[in-house]
């Protein structure tokens, strides 16, 4: 009896030990430390003299050396005891937990089913431990806990959605260290795919329609009918699906020959007169769809006092449905970005390029520049929590994201409490920062004392996991935030000099990933801008139309690139063969004439020389004529073998053989 009082009076003092030892930690954590400190503990990088250093393995060991020089060379209080010492004997642990089972019921538990936590050697640890309150809790409150010990491991055991089970108390101030390595990074390799098996013969049209379904065509002819019908439009003609369509195909014909006027295609004048598209529609009856044109039925709008207004009605299915198809028809990539669009028209931003215009949240794959989500931005009443309009941006465009992505944005998003959250989702982010963001570390925040200043091309770098803070002296100072790279991690890249030779740069991973991630939605911006479908209209969502159905042709163009090539379909040739696609020979003339056929000045896209649209379109009119000279045959006369006609189709003014040559030609596709 004595020994079994005497194990309890020692396995009750070894829990009170251990109990100490954990409050112990406290005492090392606090607010942020002063200037100096600060400074002095940042991981900084090598001077220029070892840029020049083309052996990886010695960056890496300079950088280590110069790393382990910071934490001793400085006079600092004696570091903390190993973390060896401070480990919790889990045997001793479960032992007090056994001899006291008539308050837990709890058998002898196997010590592999034990929270990762208990066992596992960490860096040096500034901050209290997440897990303190939980064992103080089993101390203080041992007497009211009546569930079997299992069911607390069976919560830890299980693999969770997100990064971080217990979240950080944001009451408290966010505590920087010194660390050489953090969190475990995936490679991020996955890249843009269409989830549809295109090949080489595939057609623009059919990539177009599965982007832009004829379902919203569909909606626009209801409701293009319906509010004539309103507003009692006067000559007003019903518009078919062919009709909407060949508008669709003259608007992007438009914007490949752009004009100052639009009256100007139809002018008298032969400079400016535009026989393709003249012959679609009269000019009164494109302005009549153009006035009319509508997405959303009127009647149905709510008040502007009803909680149930929107002020995107008018835009709304087109909306929803795009943001829908654009997910839909593509896998997710790894490496994403999320930036703003510009168009010109109702907002003010006098710090843009573009100060008035709408503004489109908008998020694209970083390489292709796929738009896979976007968002318009309608005023304060998008936010719908206390983090700020950026945080609210990124998070609910971020909320199909598949785990394990990189998600770049810019300054104007970046913030601590946003990268935290996105990695408790598994979604890794990397991104500017501004200065005055809450929680940086003083690294950051303040400006550094004059013999502390990094040298040109020199970096520090300081962690709060998961997230690390650096910056680098370029030009001017780059500050950047990153879950996705480890602190010590760097590249070697290319600069350009004043006298136009090369030198090689030591730059942070995270700064090279980031300019390398932050570009696709600038490159969808490119596509967009190249050859822009913008009419002018006193109807303020209609500049939002034309660039809504803008993104649908890039997003088909990317998608049509990924299974042909290049070089050989480029973006303005796929716009104009959409377009004839889409017109397709359509027309409200009363007297309907052929279009001239427009030769291609090489041969890039087709081996024939004659566009697609025109070659295959209604065959029966290509009607075989005899000329008065013989002519090469534009189908089998080669260099080396030349075929020689005198049979000339009358659609295309090509020589053709009349044997076999003349079917082939009018059904066979181009690779």
């Amino acid at each position: 009896m004595d020994a079994r009082k005497e194990r309890k009076v020692l396995a009750k003092k070894l829990l009170e030990e251990v109990v100490q030892n954990l409050d112990d930690l406290s005492d090392l954590s606090g607010s942020d430390s002063e200037d100096d400190s600060c400074f002095i503990n940042s991981i900084h990088s090598p001077s220029d003299s070892y840029l020049n250093q083309l052996d990886d393995n010695l960056i890496e060991q300079r950088l280590e050396h110069i790393f382990g020089f910071g934490l001793t060379g400085d006079k600092q209080d004696p570091p903390s005891p190993p973390m060896q010492t401070q480990q919790i004997s889990t045997d001793a642990l479960l032992t007090v937990l056994d001899e006291t089972s008539h308050f837990t019921n709890t058998p002898k538990t196997d010590n592999s089913l034990l929270p990762t936590h208990l066992g596992t050697e960490t860096e040096q640890c500034y901050d209290q431990p997440s897990d303190v309150h939980t064992f103080n809790e089993v101390q203080q409150n041992f007497d009211v806990i009546d569930a079997p010990m299992e069911e607390f491991l069976a919560d830890d055991g299980q693999e969770s959605e997100t990064n971080n089970e217990v979240r950080r108390d944001r009451s408290q101030p966010r505590v920087w260290e010194i660390k050489s390595e953090t969190h475990e990074v995936p490679l991020f390799e996955k890249r843009f795919k269409p989830k549809a098996n295109d090949t080489h013969k595939t057609s623009p049209l059919s990539i177009f329609e599965r982007l832009f379904p004829d379902e919203l065509m569909v909606i626009i002819v209801e409701q293009t009918n319906r509010y004539a019908r309103q507003k009692n439009s006067t000559n007003w003609k019903p518009v078919t699906l062919q009709d909407i369509k060949a508008y669709l195909g003259v608007l992007i014909l438009m914007g490949l020959n752009p004009l100052p006027d639009m009256e100007l295609y139809w002018s008298s004048d032969p400079f400016y007169y535009n026989k393709e598209i003249a012959q679609v529609f009269p000019i009164v009856r494109f302005k009549k769809i153009t006035e009319n044109l509508h997405l959303n039925d009127n009647e149905m709008e709510p008040p502007r006092n009803s909680p149930e207004y929107d002020k995107l009605f008018k835009l709304r299915p087109l909306l929803t449905e795009l943001n829908k198809v654009y997910q839909r028809e593509a896998y997710n990539s790894e490496v994403q970005s999320i930036d703003e669009w510009r168009s010109s028209l109702k907002q003010y931003m006098p710090k843009k390029p573009i100060k008035r215009g709408f503004k489109v949240w908008a998020r694209c794959d970083a390489k292709t520049g796929y738009l896979y989500q976007f968002e318009v931005y309608s005023g304060k009443g998008d936010s719908t929590e206390n983090e700020g309009l950026g945080y609210n941006v990124v998070m609910k465009l971020c909320s199909n994201v598949p785990r394990n992505t990189l998600i770049a944005f810019d300054n104007f998003f970046t913030s601590c409490n946003l990268m935290e959250d996105l990695y408790d989702k598994n979604i890794y982010a990397v991104g500017t920062v501004r200065c005055n963001r809450k929680d940086l570390p003083d690294m950051i925040k303040k400006k550094q004392p004059k013999p502390l200043r990094l040298d040109k091309h020199q970096f520090s770098a300081v962690t709060a996991e998961p997230i690390t803070a650096i910056k680098w002296l370029d030009t001017k100072e780059v500050t950047v935030l990153t879950t996705a790279h480890q602190p010590l991690d760097t590249r070697m890249i290319k600069r350009t000099q004043k006298d136009g030779s090369g030198a090689d740069i030591l730059c942070p991973a995270a700064i090279a990933s980031y300019t390398l991630s932050m570009g696709g939605v600038d490159l969808f911006d490119h596509f967009r801008s190249s050859y822009p479908i913008n009419r002018k209209s006193r109807k303020y969502w209609m500049r939002l139309f034309f660039f809504l159905f803008d993104a649908s042709i890039i997003n088909a163009y990317i998608t049509y690139n990924y299974s042909h090539v290049p070089t050989l379909h480029g973006h303005r040739d796929f716009r104009l063969r959409l377009a004839r696609a889409l017109i397709d020979n359509h027309t409200t003339r009363k007297t309907h004439t052929q279009t001239d056929v427009v030769f291609k000045k090489n041969k890039k896209g087709g081996r024939f020389g004659v566009p697609d649209e025109i070659r295959l379109l209604n065959v029966g009119i290509h009607l075989p004529e005899e000329s008065a000279t013989y002519k090469r045959c534009r189908f089998c006369s080669t260099k080396h073998k030349e075929q020689r006609t005198k049979i000339v189709c009358s659609s295309c003014g090509v020589a053709l053989c009349a044997k076999n040559c003349f079917k082939t030609f009018h059904t066979v596709l181009t690779q």
